[in-house]
């Protein structure tokens, strides 16, 4: 349970941070856990330093709002100064009071926000579950089969499910009515109709989807600045280079060039090793006609030899005969 206590521990250490991310000893802590528990930089795409910080900063922002709502709103400071929790500590609750919360520019921000809240018209129908945790339910659901045999065939089919997209947005924006029924909130529906027609194009144009969640949203419900619709906090947009660039189009240009290096490096080199087979062709049609050579004039040897020793027995049996006569 020690990962759980240790976004506490940061809130403790850090509780008068206006910044989350832009403060170097934040950095420092969330690498902690990295080193504890001896994980990689990235899991499943994600940097793991950066997914920590996200989620402490949400954690972080959540602490305050739960403070703010049980101590400060609806007091004046004096009573919120001296309606400090036990939990913080004094020189913060002042902080949080007095140049936090009680800025001219946070009221502004705090207005603001709850003014665009009172705005919305879509509520979502999650349930008790976060938009993550469907979706990530949702990849691993096990494979649908068939019930029904087909003629000739007694093997269980794999029935094609539409894709994952299409079924989260349905399963955290259609509502279900008291009466067993359901139903979209306007806007909603619109955005289910544009999220089917990308899957008739995908379909139309390659064969098969094969677009993510994430692209998918991305190209329907156009991300804003800092993260994506409809994914809840944790997802974010890819990130732009100074010159308004895609990083991970950026990053996946460089894997191209890198690739198509190795692939000529690759060509290269079975160029060398066709011009070596050929050498080694060369060189073995060599041999074989020295071994040709050779085999021959050892044969021819052979039967020099041969007619040399019949000749000289010849002799032999020649001269034997003029002597006993």
């Amino acid at each position: 349970m020690s990962h759980l206590c240790f976004p506490r521990k940061i809130l403790k250490d850090h509780q008068n941070l206006l910044k989350w991310n832009k403060n170097p000893s934040i950095s420092d802590c969330l690498r902690r856990p990295k080193r504890k528990y001896n994980l990689p930089e990235k899991v499943g795409g994600a940097n793991v330093v950066e997914a920590l910080s996200f989620q402490c900063s949400i954690l972080y922002r959540h602490w305050r709002f739960r403070l703010k709502e049980a101590h400060y709103r609806g007091k004046t400071k004096a009573q919120a100064r001296a309606n400090k929790p036990s939990t913080v500590d004094k020189e913060a609750w002042v902080w949080f009071v007095d140049e936090y919360w009680g800025s001219p520019k946070q009221e502004r921000i705090s207005k603001i926000n709850t003014e665009n809240k009172l705005r919305l018209t879509e509520t979502p129908a999650n349930g008790s579950r976060c938009t993550t945790r469907i979706c990530y339910d949702m990849m691993n659901e096990p494979p649908v089969f068939s019930t029904q045999d087909l003629e000739g065939s007694s093997e269980p089919v794999e029935v094609e499910q539409e894709p994952i997209y299409l079924r989260l947005f349905e399963k955290t924006k259609k509502h279900k009515k008291k009466d067993g029924g359901s139903g979209w909130e306007p806007i909603a529906e619109k955005i289910y109709e544009e999220l089917k027609k990308l899957h008739e194009t995908q379909i139309e144009e390659h064969g098969k989807d094969t677009l993510s969640v994430k692209d998918a949203y991305i190209k329907v419900l156009k991300p804003k600045s800092g993260y994506l619709k409809g994914l809840g906090p944790g997802a974010r947009p890819p990130k732009k280079g100074r010159n308004g660039e895609n990083n991970e189009r950026v990053e996946l240009s460089t894997q191209v060039d890198t690739l198509t290096a190795s692939n000529e490096e690759l060509r290269v080199s079975n160029e060398q090793l066709k011009a070596s087979n050929e050498e080694f062709k060369a060189s073995n049609e060599e041999l074989k006609v020295e071994f040709a050579r050779m085999n021959k004039e050892a044969i021819e040897r052979e039967q020099k030899l041969r007619e040399d020793m019949l000749k000289m027995f010849e002799d032999m049996r020649n001269n034997g005969s003029r002597t006993s006569s």
